[in-house]
């Protein structure tokens, strides 16, 4: 009988310490999603494309969200908790401007407390989500839109927290001063922090080797994430010295030959280094 239960016993510890060498480790996806319109803002077909990867952290882009042209039956839509519903992970929205002033003519305190026509990024996670914060980043001359970042901490089974900021830089100009607030919004937390999304700056820019890499380490490759460019613009980031590469890939923006985004979704495996 000792001898049963001995074997129960370690049976038991290996499973244990099965579990908390899993929860050392993450997937982490970031995907321009193109605001879901390459689908007719049906959520589905994302939701088969990321559920295959078993992600614990997916951040998203272009994220349009409870918009005119997304009602169902005059109804608006909550497509990020649609999303997150479908796939069964905790969804939170992070505000960047309201689409009825994308041009930025009014001033957007005007439209801080709307609840319809939203634009942003989102963070869907397996894990509870304890607090979300959005920001607006700044929007020199040059830049096209008003960018936003969103940031939240996520409880992991294993106790400790992660902090995941999920952001989108301009595409016509303003990326420095953006990604330098990107930085400041995270900067000196003690808690291991990921930084994901469409920088649309490819390496060996300013923005993502003196601004970006000084700050956090690098947690995916070089290949190509903009087709249209033969562009790396998509990144996932690390606060330094606390993650480990353990493996990256990016997957095809085609799910059952239809073109979800004119992005492809980054893939990375990331270990905590303590």
């Amino acid at each position: 009988m000792k001898q049963i239960k001995k074997f129960f016993t370690c049976c038991l510890l290996v499973l244990s310490l099965g579990t908390v060498q899993a929860q050392d480790q993450l997937k982490v996806i970031t995907f321009n999603i193109k605001s879901f319109e390459n689908t007719g803002f049906e959520v589905q077909p994302f939701a088969d494309l990321l559920a295959a990867e078993n992600a614990d952290i997916i951040c998203l882009n272009e994220v349009e969200n409870r918009s005119a042209r997304q009602m169902v039956n005059m109804k608006y839509r909550d497509v990020v908790q649609d999303l997150a519903s479908k796939m069964q992970l905790f969804g939170v929205f992070g505000y960047s401007y309201n689409l009825m002033n994308k041009q930025g003519d009014e001033e957007e305190s005007k439209y801080t407390y709307c609840e319809n026509e939203l634009y942003g990024n989102a963070i869907l996670s397996r894990y509870p989500i304890l607090n979300v914060e959005t920001r607006q980043l700044p929007r020199p001359a040059g830049s096209a839109d008003q960018r936003g970042v969103v940031i939240a901490d996520i409880l992991l089974p294993s106790g400790k927290t992660v902090r995941v900021a999920c952001t989108h830089l301009d595409h016509k100009g303003g990326q420095k001063e953006q990604a330098q607030a990107v930085v400041s919004s995270v900067a000196g937390s003690t808690i291991p922090t990921l930084v994901c999304g469409d920088m649309n700056q490819w390496p060996g820019t300013e923005v993502i080797d003196n601004v970006l890499s000084r700050s956090f380490d690098r947690l995916c490759s070089d290949e190509i994430t903009y087709d249209h460019g033969n562009s790396k613009l998509d990144y996932i980031f690390g606060s330094m010295g606390r993650f480990e590469l353990v493996e990256t890939k990016v997957l095809n923006r085609y799910y059952n030959f239809t073109e979800l985004s004119d992005h492809h979704p980054v893939v990375s495996v990331v270990k905590f280094k303590n």
